[in-house]
């Protein structure tokens, strides 16, 4: 609005210029003091922060939500990581295959070497915990979790609104201390970060 005005005077100055009355240079005056006002207080205008609706420049770097199971009642359920173990295996690997004769008789055996390697694998199905169902996930709420994430300094990404996996790995770190070991978000992790209120009956508990 302040830009509008601004426009207009300044076409009254270039009208005005050509005229050469006192009381048009004057009025000229008037104009050049307003217009500064007008400036200044432009760059007085304090500065807001900008969400983006686009989230993320890589549209497919979003997390998958498709593992959230909703139960009977309403509720939401995710697995968290599988338990796994790392054991060392021994293999076998060629190093000089045999060599034959021109009749086909091995003159001399091939030669191995055997390594060993860590080998990690699963040993059940991740813990369910409750999570919030896919349509909780909006614009408006992941941005506020952005901005609780940031403040408690696992999130140093742009406030976008998308549950991309930087958004998701601060998460996983802001949660693991509870034990749940996911990108996303238990509820209980919600309620301390205030994304979703908690309970009366359960504050009245505390």
């Amino acid at each position: 609005m302040i830009y509008m005005y601004a426009r207009r005077w300044l076409c009254e100055l270039l009208t005005m210029a050509q005229q050469s009355s006192a009381a048009k240079a004057n009025q000229m005056n008037r104009v050049f003091l307003t217009l500064a006002l007008c400036i200044a207080l432009a760059g007085c205008q304090p500065a807001t922060e900008v969400v983006s609706p686009t989230g993320p420049a890589n549209a497919i770097d979003r997390l998958d939500l498709g593992e959230i199971e909703t139960g009977t009642d309403g509720r939401c359920f995710a697995r968290m990581d599988q338990p796994t173990q790392t054991s060392i295996v021994e293999e076998m690997e060629l190093v000089i295959p045999e060599t034959r004769d021109a009749n086909g008789a091995v003159t001399a055996p091939p030669v191995f070497r055997t390594f060993a390697r860590p080998q990690t694998v699963a040993t059940g199905e991740g813990r369910r915990f409750e999570t919030l169902c896919p349509p909780q996930y909006t614009h408006e709420r992941v941005a506020t979790l952005q901005r609780a994430l940031r403040v408690r300094g696992t999130y140093a990404g742009p406030i976008h609104g998308t549950l991309d996996t930087a958004t998701g790995n601060a998460i996983r770190q802001f949660q693991a201390p509870s034990g749940v070991q996911s990108n996303l978000l238990g509820i209980e992790t919600a309620r301390l970060l205030g994304v979703i209120a908690t309970p009366i009956a359960q504050l009245e508990r505390r």
